[in-house]
């Protein structure tokens, strides 16, 4: 299973907190632009495979990625993910360095690995990130696989 591109979330009604693994983060993910979503069967699939290198089956793996920064300083944390339906929606908190904040001179690329079981996202259609306010910052369709 692979994500990419945009999808509409639509369907079953209800939402359900889904248990997750934090895998690890890293500030050089190689991100290139904004804030994206990217979910996976395999880790290496969303460009983190370093942070789980060996991959548990059952598992569904979820990057996110804060997008490419021009300092150190900047971050991105999951605090929670949700099932809406036939979309997870995925809450983090973006965090930026305060102003006049001394900070390493370097392009960043925050991001962070997690986890949840296969089988609680069966029949998913999109992936959603949330910012702390609740505002959209990206979102992927998911294909599901048939095996």
């Amino acid at each position: 299973m692979l994500v990419g591109g945009c999808a509409s979330s639509s369907g079953v009604s209800g939402v359900q907190s889904l248990p997750f693994v934090d895998h690890g983060t890293t500030q050089q993910s190689g991100g290139d632009g904004g804030p994206r979503i990217v979910v996976a069967t395999d880790p290496v699939l969303t460009g983190l495979g370093q942070l789980a290198p060996a991959a548990q089956g059952g598992r569904l793996y979820i990057g996110v990625f804060a997008g490419t920064q021009r300092t150190g300083g900047y971050s991105v944390k999951v605090d929670r993910i949700e099932r809406n339906g036939d979309s997870l929606v995925v809450h983090c908190t973006f965090s930026a360095p305060a102003p006049g904040a001394l900070v390493i001179q370097v392009i960043t690329s925050p991001a962070q690995l997690v986890s949840i079981d296969q089988q609680s996202a069966s029949g998913v259609r999109s992936a959603v990130l949330l910012d702390q306010s609740g505002t959209e910052r990206a979102r992927a369709t998911v294909t599901q696989s048939r095996s």
